[in-house]
């Protein structure tokens, strides 16, 4: 499975999950608004691809390298959010655009947008929502 919008989606939503439990595929179903029979199929590219491992268990846990992968689209995304939302747009708007800026931007931009968050006497910012994807 090549890394693209889906990929990301799917690990950045397994990331986010995985920090308060264990992650099973109905609530990474639950989370995207897909049905399980799609993330049991996307959940085999994921594995098969060597970004995630599903323990006996049924539970879902990202290796090494899907976490890296996860953590860069989660600190994207953190960053877009945290962006648009200081400068103003609403936060919703802000969540949706956010989730498909993620997917395009740069690294070298991403590095000068948090640079510019730390100079702009913007509002503080506060915990970050969950993502909203449209589609998986």
């Amino acid at each position: 499975m090549k890394q693209n919008r889906k990929t990301e989606d799917y690990l950045k939503t397994i990331y986010r999950l995985q920090e308060n439990d264990l992650v099973r595929g109905v609530d990474i179903a639950r989370e995207l608004g897909v049905t399980k029979p799609t993330v049991s199929v996307a959940l085999k590219e994921l594995e098969a691809s060597g970004l995630i491992s599903v323990h006996l268990s049924r539970s879902v846990e990202l290796t090494p390298e899907g976490e890296r992968i996860a953590r860069e689209v989660t600190e994207r995304y953190d960053t877009l959010f945290g962006l648009l939302t200081e400068l103003g747009v609403e936060e919703r708007t802000a969540r949706e655009d956010a989730c498909r800026m993620e997917h395009g931007i740069s690294e070298e931009s991403v590095k000068a947008l948090k640079a510019l968050r730390e100079h702009l006497p913007l509002k503080p910012q506060e915990s970050l929502p969950p993502p909203v994807s449209e589609e998986a």
